[in-house]
């Protein structure tokens, strides 16, 4: 603790009287630099944390949580119902049976390989319900089948237009081998808002994949699980394959996070590194710190040594400049952690504002995918950055306090 004499020092010291009770200019560019730091880090964090967010989202919307699939591609509706028994049913928001096969789309001359699915219900729930462009769909007809926009676009196609599939199944012949066609009429255009769905993925109706696929009605080969929090997958995937195993069901699960396990630890790495790298701004911040001060030491040399006469201890004169370096980092971090919320939460505004005022667009969702910055503030980070940000600063301020402390009066009086 300071005392009252220490504090008095410190203030002095801290508030130059030339400027009339200003900031000294070392303090100045200390404390913009560690503001502009910290608020760099919390806004970078924060978008990358709403990418994130929204990338899952978009993956999970498509794949959903969990999928049970067969060895031997069959799973039948008397298996499900005994999996979905075992559960508990408030382990899970909800559930879908589909049939997920690779086919081929051929439209005039231009043929596309693409996956098709086709669900047993579509309620208001499913996420093909929300992402429709040209209306809500709830059942698909026999006959017809929903496409991506960026596959339209790629073949020119429109709501109405007739188009073929042809499925891996084959119908022996004189001749050989035919493979299995059958003309759809498109009832539906999606968007996922990522490429590789938009433009590889169509669904159809259920009676037409178990056609196709000489599927008996009981018969599915996909099962999706819809959990209420995506990151608990892991507890919810052992409570399902310890009923798989305890069944002898040749079956097997794969979840979300298996299946984008590279993207995400790719993403992980990458929100480290740039912490890292972000933090080093703040390292080069607090360097003014130990600059100015040494600088500030040498300037009061004559007063830090007619305070030794007067009587205050080397202990006392530590805390002085330690506590004028504290003061800088608090106030830096503070308003640079103020900053960096401020315009993260307001990140539309400003991105909405520099597009008028440039008369550009920042975002174009056809180049990014994204016609917005997401952001996602974590204030558990928040708050992580704002303790290192106070350890660096506490770091930069020893050195230059020891100095102050150990000058000898004697010397600095003589040389005066």
């Amino acid at each position: 603790m300071l005392s009252r004499s220490e504090i008095l020092i410190t203030r002095r010291f801290l508030f130059s009287k030339k400027t009339e009770g200003y900031v000294s200019i070392f303090s100045w560019f200390s404390i913009i630099g560690i503001s502009l730091g910290v608020a760099a880090i919390i806004i970078v964090m924060s978008v990358m944390n709403g990418f994130r967010s929204n990338l899952i989202e978009r993956l999970i919307g498509v794949n959903s949580h969990i999928n049970i699939y067969s060895i031997n591609e069959k799973i039948e509706i008397k298996e499900i119902k005994k999996i979905k028994k075992q559960l508990d049913p408030k382990s899970y928001k909800e559930v879908f049976s589909s049939i997920e096969t690779q086919g081929l789309i051929i439209s005039d001359n231009t043929s596309k390989g693409v996956i098709m699915r086709a669900y047993d219900k579509m309620n208001t729930e499913h996420y093909l319900y929300k992402k429709t462009i040209t209306k809500k769909i709830s059942q698909i007809g026999f006959n017809k089948i929903i496409i991506g926009d960026a596959l339209a676009k790629e073949l020119n196609l429109k709501i109405g237009d007739k188009i073929k599939i042809a499925v891996p199944k084959a119908d022996s012949s004189l001749l050989g081998n035919i493979p299995r066609f059958k003309t759809l009429k498109i009832d539906g255009i999606f968007d996922f808002g990522m490429f590789e769905y938009d433009s590889n993925l169509v669904f159809i109706s259920l009676e037409l994949a178990r056609k196709l696929l000489l599927f008996e009605d009981s018969v599915f080969n996909r099962l999706e699980f819809y959990l209420y929090d995506p990151l608990k997958i892991n507890n919810f995937e052992m409570a399902l394959n310890s009923i798989i195993k305890d069944n002898n069901l040749n079956y097997y699960s794969l979840s979300w996070l298996d299946r984008n396990s590279s993207l995400m630890n790719a993403l992980k790495v990458e929100k480290n590194v740039m912490f890292l790298i972000l933090a080093l701004i703040v390292i080069v911040a607090s360097m003014n710190i130990i600059s100015g001060l040494i600088i500030y030491v040498k300037e009061k040399n004559k007063d830090i040594a007619i305070l030794k006469t007067l009587g205050f201890s080397n202990y006392s004169l530590l805390k002085i400049f330690f506590s004028i370096g504290l003061t800088i980092g608090l106030i830096g971090t503070i308003s640079g952690t103020i900053l960096g919320i401020i315009i993260t939460e307001n990140l539309i505004i400003i991105q909405n504002f520099l597009e008028k005022l440039l008369d550009t667009k920042l975002f174009a969702e056809e180049i990014y995918f994204l016609s917005t910055l997401p952001s996602d503030v974590k204030y558990e980070e928040v708050s992580f950055v704002f303790i290192i940000s106070i350890i660096i600063t506490i770091l930069s301020t020893i050195f230059p306090a020891i100095r102050a402390s150990n000058i000898d009066p004697i010397v600095s009086l003589k040389n005066e």
